[in-house]
């Protein structure tokens, strides 16, 4: 994008018109004016970016990693009775191992950023009989699909 606004600023220093340039880079007029004033304010220096919007990260790259070392040791080590992770567990984590209070929606994007997927636990019974349970799907199932739920009966008019 500040290529497209270098290219106006340039077409700008030849003469052309707003509606010229927004036709030409395929932008709108609106564009094409905000543009034009920032180049007579400050020339091409002021179509430059000026950076990321918004707040400044809360974590740094040290604190990034630091955090993900935590989570990769597992949650026993940090003392928590089942071994999955929650979002106000990692939120809790965070406070204790890098000193900084981070919201839900703010941990859940750091996990997302440090490379971590969204998974849920799977559960499953203890005495839970794999054999049976494969027995079952290729034997049994196959013959109750076979057979239906009701018996078919030709219908009579």
């Amino acid at each position: 994008m500040e290529q497209r606004r270098l290219k106006a600023g340039c077409l700008f220093d030849k003469g052309e018109s707003q509606a010229a340039v927004a036709k030409r880079l395929g932008v709108t007029r609106a564009a094409a004016c905000q543009w034009s004033a920032a180049w007579r304010a400050d020339r091409h220096h002021g179509l430059h970016s000026k950076g990321p919007s918004g707040a400044a990260p809360k974590l740094d790259d040290v604190q990034k990693g630091l955090l993900k070392r935590a989570i990769l040791k597992g949650p026993a080590k940090a003392g928590y009775p089942t071994d999955f992770w929650t979002l106000e567990r990692i939120r809790v984590l965070a406070k204790k191992t890098i000193r900084v209070d981070l919201g839900t929606t703010s941990v859940w994007r750091r996990v997302i950023e440090l490379g971590f997927s969204v998974q849920k636990p799977e559960r499953r019974a203890r005495e839970r009989d794999e054999q049976a349970i494969q027995d079952w799907k290729l034997t049994t199932f196959p013959k109750l699909k076979k057979m239906g739920a009701y018996p078919r009966v030709s219908p009579r008019f």
